[in-house]
C-alpha cells in the first residue's frame, strides 16, 4: 500500500495516509473531505556521489568495515 501525506483544506492539518486502491480519504483531525495531496519526500539508497567519495569498487565499502559503521560481513 502505498503511503500518501495530504493538507486538510478545512483545518490546515496535514497527515499521512497509507492508502489502498478506491478507499475514500478523510482528515482524521476534523473529518474534512477537501484534502489536497502533497509531493512525498522520500530518501533512496545510492546516489551519483558515491563513487566520488571513496566509496567505489575499488576501495573498501560497507560489509568489510570500510564504510565506518561498524559492521563485518566476513
Amino acid at each position: 500500500m502505498p503511503l500518501y501525506e495530504y493538507r486538510c483544506k478545512k483545518c490546515n492539518k496535514n497527515f499521512e495516509l497509507l492508502q489502498k486502491g478506491s478507499e475514500k480519504t478523510v482528515c482524521p483531525e476534523c473529518g474534512g473531505k477537501s484534502l489536497e495531496k502533497l509531493f512525498s519526500v522520500f530518501a533512496s539508497g545510492g546516489t551519483s556521489e558515491a563513487s566520488s567519495s571513496g566509496n567505489g569498487p575499488s576501495s573498501p565499502g560497507c560489509g568489510s568495515g570500510g564504510c565506518g559503521c561498524g559492521m563485518s560481513m566476513g
